[in-house]
């Protein structure tokens, strides 16, 4: 948005030229998302714990872990979302579709996350979604962003990678469900 507006003044101030690097609009990108982060960061984790919204912790893990963790408010992840959803909106080039990619898949993640915390502080227990639930919802999620993705993009060596010992494997769907299982599997 900011990034598609300064462009049209570069013929006229010849010093905005440096928005057209990918490199040094990566770095405002990054103090942007860090700024916001820290300006709501504090305001939005005081007022989840005013609100009583906080983390349940399972019972069966060690003793230190739950004396650390209880009062710990949830939905974190939406203070990191905010962060980097305005961040790229400022300065990326929305027009681009891998840019559009990840912004659906982190949107679309974010969300499932986001209702995982729901669940877990509605019914007041830390299970939330099933995991079965959680991987069918990852797969259709990963499955259809990477069908608009291959269908919207022309660009011909996606059909060249491929995955030693995994040729049938889609790469996408691959690297998309397991980063993000990583860090569900770590939240159990």
């Amino acid at each position: 948005m900011l990034y598609q507006f300064l462009l049209n003044f570069i013929e006229s101030f010849s010093f905005l030229n440096v928005f057209k690097y990918l490199t040094f609009r990566t770095g405002l990108s990054f103090f942007t998302s860090l700024i916001i982060v820290l300006i709501i960061g504090g305001p939005f984790i005081k007022f989840f714990s005013n609100q009583k919204i906080l983390n349940p912790i399972r019972n069966d893990g060690p003793e230190d872990h739950i004396v650390k963790k209880i009062g710990t408010p949830t939905m974190g992840g939406v203070i990191i979302l905010l962060g980097l959803l305005i961040s790229v909106i400022f300065w990326a080039d929305l027009s681009n579709i891998n840019i559009l990619f990840c912004i659906y898949i982190a949107i679309s993640f974010g969300l499932l996350g986001a209702y995982d915390d729901f669940k877990k502080i509605k019914y007041s227990n830390s299970s939330g979604i099933s995991f079965k639930s959680k991987l069918i919802s990852q797969i259709i999620l990963a499955i259809v962003g990477v069908g608009f993705f291959v269908y919207l993009n022309d660009y011909q060596d996606l059909n060249n990678l491929y995955f030693p010992f995994f040729k049938l494997l889609d790469k996408f769907l691959f690297l998309i469900l397991i980063e993000f299982n990583i860090i569900f599997l770590s939240e159990k």
